[in-house]
């Protein structure tokens, strides 16, 4: 099957123009604040202008040069404006096509297409910024004609309608945000953004406007910190609902297609057998709640794309984790119980934990003597956080499946095939030897780098068993 070769969108010059602006504007900006003797006469403005005049001559060549079409069992990309550059990728290696649509895509009814192969990659194989949905759906079946030798029929078009769907509640939608981390992202965010800008920033009269809070009470500033992580909840909690909103995964017999979004709708393709994983994460509060998390840990991907870790299900109530992951992925089903870490580990988890809250309390009650004692209370946290971290961890080999629990924060169980595991690495410390233990890390290639997963202090016989199991393969 052949296309004629064919153009993105015109949408697709003000997506290369904004994408030009966007590399600009952090000169600017620093010019702007910094320029300190720059005379900003006529001169320098028509230079701004004879700038701006050639981004958006050179979006319109880019857009005019950039065609792509299918041809002899390829997808092949011509661009380049002094320089013309050809890329002929071979069908056979595209893995997936994924599928985002940003607020100026979504106003002309386009989308931006990113053609990943198993290679992985910095960037996606192929990027379409701005193409007609029509365009896609055309695209998709002349790589599944190529690949499966067949034309799409009426009866596969009606299958593909009857395919197992999940939608996310809004109860668990809700749920989703409510419990998310997000609050620690947007203030280190906030601080990020704010430390840009310290010569700009008028601190002292700032704190001039506040220096009454200098002599207020312990429980003023504590109402204060409420309320600041008040409304960092709530901006946690509007951008996850914005995230993840109208949530959908669906599956045929070779990929699970995952749609989510409102203001940036995506849609990833994730092919089974690229699948090498599945985590399964209860954060504190989710775990309170009896809610997980469940995460796809798939190879090939690319950086821009987050491709090392997919959500196939943002909150799931514990007891339905195994009904979906028979229904979508019945490889990775049937989580059992694992063995525990012998007793003599938890000296160690305890110790490890306890260590950093040790660390913090010394130097507070030193300097702050009175206010320095109330951080002893990280003591009997730090106690708690070591006992759970041991309680939690584990293994369990199931045929040909390895399942590993862990928590470094949250709870954390991993369920891997044997055939994906890329390598198992045996640790073992001088202390460790002593007590008969060992440390157990198991690599899997996730995305662009690989990913492992760690078991500290296992029973010496347990992980010598594991790594049997794994070289008789």
């Amino acid at each position: 099957m052949m296309f004629e070769p064919k153009r993105i969108h015109p949408v697709g010059m003000i997506l290369n123009l904004i994408k030009a602006i966007k590399s600009y504007i952090a000169s600017f900006i620093v010019l702007f604040f910094v320029g300190g003797n720059i005379d900003f006469n006529i001169y320098f403005f028509l230079g701004i202008v004879a700038i701006f005049a050639f981004m958006l001559l050179s979006s319109f060549l880019e857009w005019l040069k950039f065609k792509y079409w299918i041809e002899d069992g390829e997808f092949r990309i011509e661009h380049g404006v002094f320089v013309k550059k050809k890329r002929y990728i071979p069908i056979e290696r595209i893995q997936s096509i994924n599928i985002r649509a940003g607020i100026i895509q979504q106003i002309f009814g386009l989308v931006n297409v990113q053609i990943e192969t198993a290679s992985g990659g910095i960037e996606a194989e192929a990027i379409l910024t701005a193409i007609k949905k029509e365009d896609v759906h055309t695209i998709e079946q002349a790589i599944s004609i190529y690949k499966n030798g067949a034309s799409l029929s009426q009866d596969d078009e009606e299958k593909e309608i009857e395919l197992p769907t999940y939608k996310i509640s809004k109860k668990e939608l809700l749920i989703a945000a409510s419990t998310s981390s997000g609050v620690g992202v947007i203030l280190s965010a906030i601080a990020a953004f704010i430390s840009q800008f310290d010569e700009i920033i008028p601190y002292e009269k700032i704190y001039e406007q506040f220096d009454f809070l200098a002599n207020a009470s312990f429980t003023i500033y504590a109402i204060l910190i409420f309320i600041a992580f008040v409304i960092t909840w709530i901006l946690s909690v509007i951008g996850v609902l914005l995230k993840y909103a109208y949530f959908t995964v669906t599956k045929d017999e070779k990929e699970i297609r995952i749609s989510k979004g409102i203001f940036e709708k995506q849609q990833v393709s994730i092919p089974i057998s690229r699948i090498q994983a599945i985590r399964i994460v209860q954060n504190p509060l989710r775990e309170l709640l009896g809610y997980s998390t469940i995460y796809i840990e798939s190879a090939g991907g690319s950086a821009s794309d987050q491709g090392l870790s997919t959500i196939l299900f943002p909150v799931v109530n514990r007891k339905d984790v195994q009904i979906l992951l028979a229904q979508y992925l019945p490889s990775f089903a049937n989580e059992q119980t694992v063995y525990p870490l012998p007793k003599k580990s938890l000296q160690r988890y305890l110790f490890r934990k306890l260590l950093p809250a040790v660390v913090i309390c010394i130097p507070l009650i030193i300097v702050y003597l009175q206010w320095g004692l109330l951080s002893i209370v990280l003591l009997p946290i730090g106690y708690y956080w070591g006992y759970l971290a041991f309680k939690n961890a584990g293994w369990v080999i199931n045929d040909n499946r390895l399942q590993l629990s862990f928590r470094v924060i949250s709870k954390t169980t991993v369920l891997i095939q044997r055939n994906k595991i890329q390598s198992m690495k045996s640790k073992i410390s001088y202390f460790q030897r002593r007590n008969g233990l060992q440390t157990i890390s198991v690599t899997i290639k996730s995305g662009v780098l690989g990913k492992s997963f760690v078991v500290k202090d296992l029973d010496e016989r347990d992980a010598d068993l594991i790594v049997d199991w794994y070289s008789y393969s």
